[in-house]
């Protein structure tokens, strides 16, 4: 299972030179349009709230669906710019400011909508005029939603973040050339020396959990174009700039950026005369790779001391190109999961009178988490435990209390008294107490 939480994308829907590209980018010192795509990954209700500065309080609970935009503020320094800033009419938006995150945005439905689960819901936004030149190359932009019924009920909090990394990059002066992507097929492949033979494409990387020996991974990025084609020549001034989204918390970041900041990158095949710059201090960290003038773009990339205490989850390492000689800057992604240590969620367990026979019980459990294969469940009675656990039977009228063993079900299912939990899954083959719960009898 998974814990239930937006997916977020965003893409650049400003037509320039009569040209519109849908990567997920600002232009420098231009007026943008946007679209911010969420989808949540259960079904899913919003309701129209009301419009209120955030606050850092645990108890601070909006009335209805509010979602706060946090990350725009150094872009935008001129308070007459964020004046311009406008929505579709599905949505309402207001302007707030403190001292954590300078100026940001407050939004929410017009009216109510219902999402399915893996459908989605999509936010315009025009009159984004980021003013001057930046030195940043990548911007991480943080949406944090309260009160989507499906998906920020359950938990210790009462909302949720996901974070989304976007390029930032200069308008082209003319109609633009195409870009490597279009022509060539660029992309990046991903691998990790212990894929367990998943998708090559894909780095896979171990998360750390609290308090433990950090876990350090490595993978391999080969840049390059399609098979069949040519790779693209370097100019004086050729460069990519890779990145990842940064943040403390939740969806869609790989690590925090101290974390990040702690990465190597290092050339590998292909990549000999790259010159790798690390900008480590930056709100989202990045590194600056210059190739030689006449070297094909294509080579390998090695990352080492990458650690992890986020989540598990999927995440994008972004790679953009500037100043290819032919073609217009642009962007691609290559996709990486973080997996284990197991991670479980909204545990409640109950004990239920059998219908069949009222001195007997029998137990039911509910729970959610990451990356969970199957559920053991510890219950202490008295010096003794029972313990739920391999071939769960269909039924959780099954057991009942004076037997030793119970098997339950890991679909539609509750337990009682003072419970351990134990998590294992396929990749990540070690116990995990999280914990004791305290439970109520219910009766049928």
């Amino acid at each position: 299972m998974t814990v239930n939480h937006l997916t977020v994308t965003f893409s650049n829907t400003t037509v320039l030179n009569g040209v519109r590209d849908s990567d997920s980018f600002l232009y420098l010192n231009t007026e943008n349009s946007v679209r911010v795509t969420f989808k949540p990954n259960r079904k899913a209700t919003l309701n129209p709230g009301n419009l209120v500065p955030w606050s850092g309080d645990e108890t601070f609970n909006p009335t209805g669906t509010v979602i706060y935009l946090f990350g725009l503020d150094s872009l935008m320094p001129s308070a007459w710019d964020w004046w311009r800033i406008g929505v579709d009419n599905r949505w309402k938006i207001g302007q707030e400011q403190d001292q954590e995150h300078g100026r940001y945005l407050a939004l929410t439905p017009a009216y109510p909508q219902e999402i399915p689960a893996n459908g989605s819901f999509t936010l315009s936004i025009s009159g984004l005029k980021l003013s001057g030149d930046s030195d940043q190359s990548t911007k991480t932009l943080t949406f944090r939603y309260y009160n989507i019924k499906g998906i920020t009920e359950l938990g210790t909090l009462n909302h949720k973040d996901s974070h989304v990394v976007v390029g930032l990059r200069q308008p082209p002066d003319a109609g633009p050339p195409p870009t490597l992507t279009d022509r060539l097929g660029y992309h990046c492949r991903l691998a990790t020396a212990t894929a367990f033979g998943a998708d090559p494409d894909v780095a896979w990387i171990k998360t750390t959990w609290p308090e433990e020996a950090a876990v350090r991974n490595e993978f391999t990025v080969d840049i390059g174009p399609a098979a069949d084609r040519t790779p693209a020549s370097a100019g004086s001034d050729t460069s990519l700039t890779l990145s990842f989204a940064a943040a403390d918390t939740e969806f869609g970041a790989l690590a925090s950026k101290a974390d990040l900041a702690n990465i190597r990158v290092i050339t590998d095949e292909g990549a000999e005369g790259w010159t790798i710059i690390p900008h480590p201090d930056e709100q989202t960290p990045y590194w600056k790779i210059i190739i030689p003038a006449g070297r094909p773009v294509r080579g390998r990339l090695r990352f080492t001391e990458l650690v992890t205490y986020l989540d598990p989850g999927w995440s994008d390492l972004l790679v953009q190109y500037r100043n290819v000689p032919g073609y217009r800057d642009g962007q691609f992604y290559g996709k990486l999961y973080k997996y284990g240590p197991p991670h479980p969620l909204n545990v409640n367990f109950t004990i239920v009178k059998s219908a069949k026979n009222p001195e007997d019980f029998y137990f039911r459990y509910v729970w959610d988490g990451f990356e969970t294969k199957e559920i053991h469940l510890f219950i202490s009675v008295a010096s003794d435990s029972i313990w739920l656990g391999d071939n769960p039977m269909k039924s959780p009228d099954a057991g009942v209390l004076n037997d030793w063993m119970f098997r339950l079900g890991q679909s539609g299912d509750y337990v009682e008294m003072y419970a351990v939990v134990e998590h294992y899954n396929e990749f990540f083959m070690k116990t995990r107490l999280v914990g004791t719960v305290p439970i109520s009898v219910i009766h049928v």
